[in-house]
């Protein structure tokens, strides 16, 4: 009578003659760093990531790999990169990335994200005085009123003014890093 074997023996016995090339492997390798980088950007964003603990664990990858790895990085940055203060971590790793074919579109967009965050300042302040005036002119005044500038049409229609000229910057950045 025949021998009974295991599914688990039926595949090894068919499997063993397979193995991974040496090309194969560097893109496993790859496509598991890649899956990790999502993680890191929000861990880059959050502050519980440093930007040169980034920067240690891209250098850990393999040589081959090495140019794919911080393009494939630096296009991640650049995707959560806003115009926020919160991105600042984003533009220090992107600082210690930099390629000369992008460099420019980076100093463009860091001066813009400065101007744009000034700007903004001052324009918050102006727009929160306006809505306080309002409140108090409606009987609403006193030490616990506070000007919600979301949802002030007026507020928002003059930030994405703003706004845009820099969006088209980033979105430079993002095409230069794609």
């Amino acid at each position: 009578m025949a021998e009974i074997k295991s599914t688990i023996d039926l595949v090894m016995e068919k499997t063993k003659h397979l193995t991974l090339s040496a090309e194969e492997r560097v893109e496993v390798q790859l496509q598991d760093f890649l899956k990790k980088v999502p993680g890191f950007v929000k861990r880059v964003l959050d502050g519980g990531l440093a930007p040169e603990q980034l920067l240690d664990e891209i250098k850990t990858q393999p040589q081959e790999l090495a140019g794919r790895v911080r393009r494939e990085v630096a296009q991640q940055l650049s995707q959560a990169l806003d115009l926020s203060e919160k991105s600042n971590p984003l533009i220090l790793v992107l600082e210690m990335l930099v390629e000369p074919g992008w460099s420019g579109l980076l100093a463009e967009v860091k001066r813009c994200r400065s101007e744009y965050q000034a700007a903004r300042g001052g324009s918050q302040m102006q727009a929160r005085d306006r809505i306080l005036t309002r409140l108090a002119a409606a009987g609403i005044r006193g030490s616990a009123v506070v000007a919600k500038l979301e949802g002030d049409e007026s507020w928002e229609a003059e930030d994405r003014r703003r706004r845009g000229p820099c969006e088209t910057r980033l979105e430079a950045l993002r095409a230069a890093l794609a």
